[in-house]
């Protein structure tokens, strides 16, 4: 597969500039879905040796002060800089470490089975995946956003490893609406009079999910055979055992 990245047109200036400005402005610069990958991080913090894998978009330096980073993004500071699907990888010795964080990164492999025989090789073993990857989210780092998860997904793709020690969705189904919305300000020009209504929205949204009684997977049959925590997840989140 060819790897390309599209030129970027020229950048418009006065009036043009402040109209565009006006049509993506936001009050918050934070990201609603990050406080759940601050969760998954604090959840199983570590001062193990961890290779963390592409995973920029949280802070997770207190939780993992041991770390070694690789990245394919070369603007980020990191301690290995690799190809665009993560190929390089090969390049980390067999059975080298016990842990491996891997956040926003499998939705944009196009081998997923591939990546996940090496993070299998790079473990120890008896050694921890934490890992996170897109469910119902935007499409986002277009044209390589590949997959979107389900938990059955993540089972099928994991079926040679040992266990799950934890697989959940990351939030409550308002929640990941307000997320959805937000995407929409972040991802969308829109007439600058309504944005700070919708931004409202996407922050309030997750009030809704004290309404929720019982959640399903399906409209098949909704009673305990389909009983689960959230059927409307951003991203799923699993810790898996080598």
């Amino acid at each position: 597969m060819t790897e390309t990245t599209a030129s970027a047109p020229p950048k418009p200036t006065g009036w043009r500039k402040k109209w565009r400005n006006a049509q993506r402005f936001t009050f918050s610069k934070s990201k609603l879905s990050t406080r759940n990958l601050d969760r998954l991080c604090r959840d199983t913090a570590t001062d193990e040796m961890t290779l963390v894998i592409h995973s920029e978009d949280v802070d997770h330096g207190p939780y993992f002060p041991n770390a070694y980073t690789v990245t394919k993004r070369e603007d980020v500071p990191a301690d290995m800089h690799v190809d665009l699907y993560y190929r390089d990888l090969k390049n980390i010795p067999d059975e080298s470490y016990n842990v491996i964080l891997c956040t926003g990164l499998l939705e944009h492999i196009p081998d997923p089975d591939r990546i996940i025989a090496d993070m299998y090789r790079i473990l120890k073993p008896g050694g921890r995946l934490i890992i996170s990857a897109s469910a119902v989210f935007s499409f986002h780092e277009c044209p390589n956003n590949f997959f979107h998860f389900t938990p059955y997904g993540l089972r099928l793709l994991f079926k040679a490893w040992t266990r799950f020690d934890m697989l959940r969705g990351a939030s409550q189904p308002f929640e990941t609406v307000g997320i959805l919305i937000q995407r929409i300000l972040l991802q969308c020009d829109i007439f600058p009079i309504f944005r700070p209504i919708i931004e409202g929205l996407a922050y309030s949204m997750r009030l809704f999910d004290r309404t929720i009684i019982k959640q399903y997977e399906t409209r098949e049959f909704r009673d305990s055979r389909s009983e689960c925590e959230t059927m409307l997840p951003s991203n799923m989140q699993a810790v898996v055992v080598k």
